[in-house]
């Protein structure tokens, strides 16, 4: 058995190997009204921040005739749970005493108008068989430490609760997320946030939104990712790039679900689940003082880290074949390729192997792909080991000839059957034709240093360059 160290608000994930079960605990705030119009009322959320009222966005709804309609929120804090007053008519009391803001006691009573009410921070714990199946929505791989990944994703994507993503850059961080969105039951989009492209004086704009009028050229109001992300799921890619001057009001709006847009003075409430993911380390940027640990905590109240993918290398088939049906490609790849897959370090790990794969299909045309083919480091793959299939999948038949069918099925992989083999060829052109143009413009039209990164000699370039009228 295995164990995470637990996060200040107590999160911890166990994975239990030898009953193939997966736990994930994680703290959560429980409410019971005991006396009041709506006596009886129990509910437990593993949220944050609690917000209490008689308006309908509130977290827990109250019909009581005394409550204002944002009465009250309660927070989770490293300290105990903190209840804060929202400015209501009547008042908030804890022991009968009225309070603006304070920590709740143990077995205290709460009072919101004529409601009564008991409070506790408690262990939420939920069960999950480590999965059997070898792919979960857009996730492909049978090796036990992906089926652990797709039993957490399952444990925790239909709790409203902060998942942090931790992996190298590659490997599929943005792929989880939207697992997590499917499986979530959450009636709103999916929005993609990378605060590492995003310009920095823009990042406040581009996650909060502005008014009209809010600076000059504002000439329209924009949501920002927040509101466009309002019953779904926000996911913010490379949260480490974050400035750090924008990373109190980030946690302000995951504390209080209120955005306030540029220019404006007025909060807008949002239900949104938020993801956040990187490859930095941010225990390290927190001792350089370039992360805050507020934030960090409550970013990660629940954390999840992805392999890479040299630590599945018996998944690299499977992966192989998804990313050549992904493609539309009917290949062919010989089994000494795949050893060379199977031992190479991917520090790109699943972007870099679908470029490889790309790259490899459209140079072979319909040839097999041998393992000089795929233009690997050398010194990466030297230390070849056979090839072994992956536990789950049955092997493959003897191959009949030197070319070995794609694992783990016995057939090349085939284009959708509606396509001829003249559509093929169009589409390995249109590809190859592509990746010539993103290539020169990213050389700056240098061919020798477009050639070398294709990995095709430079008169081969020269060629193609003129066949497709890219010749300048």
């Amino acid at each position: 058995m295995s164990s995470s160290p637990p996060s200040s608000d107590g999160t911890e994930i166990i994975v239990a190997s030898s009953e193939s079960r997966l736990r994930v605990k994680f703290e959560a705030i429980e409410l019971r009204v005991i006396a009041g119009p709506d006596s009886g009322l129990e509910t437990s959320l593993g949220l944050p921040t609690v917000c209490v009222g008689s308006a309908l966005d509130n977290d827990i709804v109250l019909s009581d005739r005394a409550v204002s309609r944002r009465h009250a929120e309660i927070r989770m804090t490293p300290n105990g749970l903190m209840l804060r007053d929202l400015n209501s008519t009547n008042g908030t009391f804890i022991n009968d005493v009225r309070i603006t803001e304070a920590y709740i006691p143990p077995n205290a009573e709460c009072r919101f108008g004529y409601s009564r009410l008991l409070i506790r921070q408690h262990i939420e714990e939920r069960k999950v068989a480590v999965s059997h199946q070898d792919r979960l929505g857009e996730l492909v791989g049978a090796s036990e430490r992906m089926r652990e990944l797709y039993g957490m994703i399952q444990a925790v994507a239909v709790t409203p609760t902060t998942v942090h993503l931790h992996g190298e850059s590659g490997s599929g961080k943005e792929l989880v997320a939207r697992t997590l969105h499917a499986l979530s039951g959450r009636t709103g989009p999916l929005v993609v946030f990378d605060a590492s492209v995003t310009d920095p004086e823009m990042v406040r704009n581009d996650l909060f939104g502005h008014i009209k009028g809010a600076f000059t050229g504002a000439t329209g109001s924009r949501e920002g990712a927040f509101r466009q992300a309002h019953t779904g799921t926000l996911f913010i890619d490379e949260i480490g790039e974050l400035p750090l001057d924008l990373q109190p009001r980030l946690l302000r709006v995951l504390e209080t679900r209120e955005v306030m847009p540029i220019g404006s003075d007025k909060p807008t409430r949002v239900d949104v689940r938020v993801i956040t993911a990187t490859h930095r380390d941010l225990t390290a940027m927190i001792r350089s003082g370039t992360f805050r640990t507020d934030l960090f905590y409550r970013l990660s109240v629940v954390p999840i880290d992805l392999p890479a993918l040299r630590e599945i290398r018996e998944d690299i088939p499977m992966i192989v074949r998804h990313l050549y049906q992904q493609l539309r490609l009917n290949c062919q790849i010989s089994a000494a390729a795949m050893v060379a897959l199977q031992n190479y370090s991917w520090p790109g790990n699943v972007r870099e192997l679908r470029n490889v794969l790309e790259r490899a299909a459209v140079m072979c045309g319909e040839r097999e792909i041998r393992p000089e083919d795929l233009r690997l480091p050398r010194e990466s793959t030297s230390q070849a080991v056979p090839y072994v299939p992956a536990p789950a999948l049955a092997p493959a038949p003897a191959p009949t000839s030197a070319a070995t069918p794609l694992p783990p099925q016995a057939e090349p992989i085939s284009v959708p059957p509606s396509s001829n083999a003249a559509d093929t060829r169009s589409h390995l052109k249109e590809m190859e034709r592509q990746m010539i143009m993103v290539a020169m413009k990213r050389n700056q039209n240098n061919k020798t240093a477009a050639a070398r990164e294709l990995g095709i000699p430079l008169s081969t370039l020269k060629r193609r360059l003129k066949d497709y009228q890219l010749d300048e």
